[in-house]
């Protein structure tokens, strides 16, 4: 640091070093100033490169771990739905088991066994109405319909541009579709038809709209089926042109194959997704067989509660395992937190301290500017 005599008065060394001082207090107070109103220690990448690189990328794992225990929050709440779907389906069957115990009576008439009958039978349907209405999101739990549905060989549908005039298809969304099905592409006039290979029962026809110009865009909603297509126009064109070509995307064989999975995954912070399945209970021996006097003391319900109750206990057993990870992810969550802000987080005790110390620097420093300033007054008694 220079300093002079004082009795060169052209530059003021002495008021340039205080002024020097002063600045680089205000830049320090101003520092501990922005880290006493954000809490933070590190607000840029200036303040600590590494410290800042290695807090966004715990930053990231927290989010990540955050959105990974709401993702167990659904599947808690999926299991739990089902859970209950099975538990009444149980409840249902031990009644019917009850009254074909009790139409095991030769003290009965043939009316009261026929009332028997009746009341197992509607049980029965009750039953059949529980498998069907136990649902989540929109999704059915108990007929096998809770699986990861997706497009199974690609090749099998022509996606893209295929050198057609009108037409192209730029997505097909089965999300919402059964598994293991295989639907075929017609189409008359101006309505395409989506027809299961080998279920003809299983169709369904939706309306093309025309396109006026390119890069118009519709989505065809086969709402019963749980597919969605996406189309885009290359040029203007009638409803009868686009259906047309839709049909002409085919290769000929099968042109929506959906997949065969079983199961659906969850990301709940594991290397790999957690998955989870039900039972289908349109196969139980009861779904298909309706309850008559012929049949009524001899219907397999043993078998049907059997597979249910495996069922309520495999949900379970996934309920407790989500929970012990539920435990582990929110200690993760913690740790990884308390990490990050023995980073990035400031300590209030000890920048408070030096905020204190360094106001009263700042005090001092104006004051010698002050003085630095007056200084060179004194050589005006040398002209008397």
């Amino acid at each position: 640091m220079a300093f002079s005599s004082g009795s060169r008065i052209n530059t003021n060394i002495g008021a340039y070093n205080a002024l020097n001082a002063l600045n680089n207090v205000n830049r320090e107070i101003g520092v501990h100033q922005l880290r006493l109103a954000t809490g933070k220690r590190v607000n840029s990448a200036q303040d600590d490169a590494s410290g800042y690189v290695i807090s966004k990328k715990m930053d990231a794992r927290i989010r990540a771990l955050t959105v990974a225990l709401d993702n167990m929050g659904d599947a808690q709440s999926v299991l739990s739905t089902a859970e209950s779907g099975y538990q009444t389906v149980a409840d249902l069957l031990v009644q019917m088991k009850e009254k074909q115990t009790r139409y095991k009576n030769g003290s009965w008439s043939t009316e009261e066994k026929e009332a028997i009958v009746a009341e197992m039978e509607q049980l029965r349907q009750e039953i059949l109405e529980t498998i069907q209405s136990t649902k989540f999101n929109g999704v059915k739990l108990m007929d096998g319909s809770f699986a990861n549905v997706s497009l199974s060989g690609t090749s099998t549908m022509k996606v893209g541009d295929t050198g057609s005039t009108y037409v192209v298809i730029t997505n097909i969304d089965v999300s919402s579709a059964k598994a293991g099905k295989t639907y075929n592409m017609t189409y008359s006039g101006a309505y395409v038809t989506l027809t299961n290979a080998s279920d003809a029962t299983d169709t369904q026809t939706v309306q093309v709209k025309a396109a006026t110009a390119q890069g118009e865009t519709q989505t065809l909603n086969f709402d019963q089926l749980g597919i969605k297509i996406s189309l885009l126009s290359k040029a203007a064109g009638t409803a009868a042109q686009i259906a047309a070509e839709l049909d002409s995307l085919g290769d000929g064989a099968s042109d929506i194959v959906t997949s065969s999975g079983t199961s659906r995954g969850f990301e709940v912070g594991g290397s790999s997704l957690l998955s989870i399945s039900f039972a289908n209970l349109t196969t139980l021996g009861l779904y298909s067989t309706s309850i008559t006097t012929s049949n009524a003391d001899t219907v397999d319900i043993d078998t049907d509660l059997s597979t249910v109750n495996s069922a309520i206990g495999t949900i379970g057993a996934q309920l407790a395992r989500l929970t012990t990870k539920e435990a582990n992810l929110n200690a993760a969550i913690t740790n990884t937190q308390a990490a990050q802000s023995r980073i990035v987080d400031a300590d209030i005790a000890k920048e408070q301290i030096a905020a204190v110390k360094l106001q009263i620097l700042q005090q001092t420093a104006t004051a010698q500017l002050a003085q630095a300033n007056q200084a060179p007054q004194v050589f005006l008694t040398l002209f008397r």
